[in-house]
């Protein structure tokens, strides 16, 4: 009888300055991959080992970045975008990091770390790169993890989500830069606080809203609605270019980001898959009743990608299993 293999386990990569001692942390025997010209290096650590201190900013105050990465199918998606976004937040909290190849020569140390482990299958992994401001007088703390993503259901089953106001009105974000409306932060309580609300009233999920009605996104999701044309409904057929045998045609639609929501990577790559499609994709400000009358609508995220909702405040919204399952494989492709 063959012996069991093991699932992937957590890996984790350490990033510091090339001239930086590590004293009081815990020791670690793989060696350091060094990048003098970037100035950084990077070695795999025991991700419990207590490399970060009790008393780096990232846990005290929530003062950092981070990005979430999948590697699927041999592939890490949108790596560039991400860390782009990362350097983008960093700046916004005056947070001084990493430059990207640093980042990228850490991943994939992690990366050939975790697909080295004694695994069943074609595994995939969430990738977490995080910079906090550290601890006081040490410089800002950075690492990665890669952990498995659990097996992915196929045919995902639709969620219910509530609208909830953010507290902030549409001109915030350009108005008070220091609210980092935008931004990707470690500070993510008011996210937390908000998906207990939601589950606390009979709800999977939630998507925030200005305090003058504009949909931002949702709490670890952006936000993505499909409408047919009046000459494309449910029962046509769409065919392998997006358009049903009538010339109706589908538009996706996301929320514009000027309101002050995240600038999402998988909405980049959603809305490269509905390109494909020949849907036409727009970034418009929307508002709760545009989400009530999608033909489908959908949280979408890094890692779980598509997930379709059925119920928004109570109320049911559609449920086009054919877009979903189209829109879905078109994404596929593109990862």
């Amino acid at each position: 009888m063959s012996q069991q293999k093991k699932p992937n386990s957590m890996v984790a990569v350490w990033i510091e300055p090339c001239t930086v001692a590590a004293p009081g942390r815990a020791a670690s025997d793989a060696p350091a991959a060094v990048d003098a010209g970037a100035g950084w290096s990077v070695r795999c650590v025991d991700p419990a080992a207590g490399w970060l201190r009790l008393d780096d900013a990232g846990v005290t105050r929530g003062d950092g970045v981070f990005e979430t990465l999948l590697y699927r199918r041999g592939r890490i998606r949108s790596v560039i975008e991400h860390l782009a976004r990362m350097e983008r937040s960093a700046a916004a909290l005056a947070l001084e990091i990493p430059p990207a190849a640093v980042w990228e020569h850490a991943i994939a140390l992690g990366l050939d770390a975790f697909l080295g482990q004694d695994a069943d299958g074609e595994p995939e992994a969430s990738i977490r790169c995080v910079a906090t401001r550290g601890a006081p007088g040490t410089g800002p703390a950075c690492f990665v993890t890669l952990s498995p993503v659990p097996a992915r259901d196929p045919d995902p089953k639709p969620i219910k989500v509530l609208t909830l106001d953010r507290g902030y009105d549409s001109g915030a974000a350009q108005r008070a830069p220091w609210l980092l409306l935008g931004a990707k932060t470690l500070s993510y309580a008011v996210n937390v606080a908000a998906l207990t609300y939601a589950k606390k009233h009979g709800a999977d999920d939630a998507i925030f809203v200005t305090s003058d009605g504009l949909v931002l996104d949702g709490l670890t999701a952006s936000v993505v609605a499909s409408y047919r044309t009046d000459n494309s409904n449910a029962g046509h057929t769409i065919g392998g270019s997006g358009n049903s045998n009538d010339g109706g045609s589908v538009v996706l639609r996301t929320p514009s980001v000027e309101a002050g929501g995240l600038a999402g990577t998988t909405v980049a790559a959603v809305s490269e898959a509905a390109r494909a499609l020949d849907w036409e994709v727009e970034a418009v400000p929307m508002r709760p009743a545009d989400l009530l009358t999608a033909d489908a609508l959908w949280l979408a995220s890094s890692v779980k990608m598509l997930r379709p909702v059925s119920h928004v405040d109570g109320v049911e919204v559609g449920v086009d299993a054919q877009l979903h399952r189209i829109l879905s494989h078109a994404l596929e492709q593109t990862l």
